[in-house]
């Protein structure tokens, strides 16, 4: 059982098969179903939600979110996906023993499969609350609801003719802690072994760039494409010998005779191929230097 504020305050998930009546009207045009059951006085586990509790909550469930099935932690009732939502209940009434309203419905996927279940009569769905509620000392009585949660529509709810109860028991709030605990630190290990590749992914770039900074080489031989090989190297030989080859391409280029440099190419971004025709002396302007 969950406890909130106080122990005799729990999260309580009721179901009710019998939500229809001869009253009920589904209208799929104007995405509305009115008139259904929420809540009532019976609980199949021997007590009862009295008549000031329900009277006293029916606004509660006011502007109320109705999604399909429960949350999928039972720890975290508030955690819910929007890609779940149907809508919302109005005009939340206490009538004939039984909170009632009418669910407005959205035009998303799961509105409409409400809508097609609402209107399949036989198939076996049933409405669900999630409510924190204020047992009496003996237990044999709901006192008061203090917050509705959500309204959910759910499949194969009890076959009985009031609610059935489902309660979180200590064992079972323990083994889902459990879950939730070893799935996070999980998420944990997982984002740690990230960071350490980006950190290590940093650290070699960092490395790379002041390799290339010591080389000698002058600026225009550091093209885009000679930089990002270096830095996506991890061999720091291989990214040694790059280098003290291009170095070795530009020494042996000093010795030919310069040649002007055409105003047409003025402006234009080096590459690779432009270096290696600059260093091959095609288009080399003026003699150059190396450490």
């Amino acid at each position: 059982m969950t406890t909130t504020a106080s122990e005799s305050v729990q999260q309580l998930t009721e179901r009710i098969s019998d939500w229809r009546s001869p009253a009920t009207e589904v209208d799929s045009d104007t995405r509305w179903v009115k008139n259904i059951a929420l809540a009532g006085r019976d609980s199949r586990n021997g007590y009862q939600y009295s008549r000031e509790a329900l009277t006293e909550a029916a606004s509660l469930y006011e502007h109320k979110p109705v999604f399909l099935d429960h949350a999928e932690r039972l720890t975290k009732p508030f955690e819910r996906s929007t890609r779940d939502l149907v809508g919302s209940i109005v005009n939340a009434r206490f009538e004939g023993d039984r909170i009632r309203g009418d669910i407005r419905v959205l035009d998303t996927e799961a509105g409409r499969t409400f809508l097609a279940l609402a209107e399949a009569d036989q198939t076996p769905v049933g409405m669900s609350h999630v409510v924190l509620a204020r047992r009496s000392n003996d237990r044999t009585q709901v006192e008061a609801i203090e917050e509705v949660v959500s309204v959910d529509a759910v499949m194969y709810p009890a076959t009985t003719q009031t609610f059935r109860e489902s309660t979180i028991s200590s064992e079972e709030e323990l083994q889902l802690l459990r879950q939730e605990r070893d799935g996070l630190l999980e998420q944990v290990q997982q984002t740690q072994e990230e960071l350490t590749a980006l950190q290590g992914k940093h650290s070699l770039e960092t490395k790379r760039i002041q390799m290339l900074s010591e080389s000698g080489l002058p600026d225009f031989a550091i093209t885009n494409e000679f930089r990002e090989m270096i830095l996506k190297e991890e061999d720091e030989q291989r990214c040694l010998a790059f280098i003290e080859e291009r170095k070795q391409l530009i020494r042996q280029s000093s010795a030919r005779t310069p040649s002007s440099r055409s105003r047409t190419e003025t402006g234009k971004s080096v590459d690779d191929r432009m270096i290696v025709n600059l260093i091959r002396g095609r288009h080399v302007g003026s003699t150059l230097g190396v450490k």
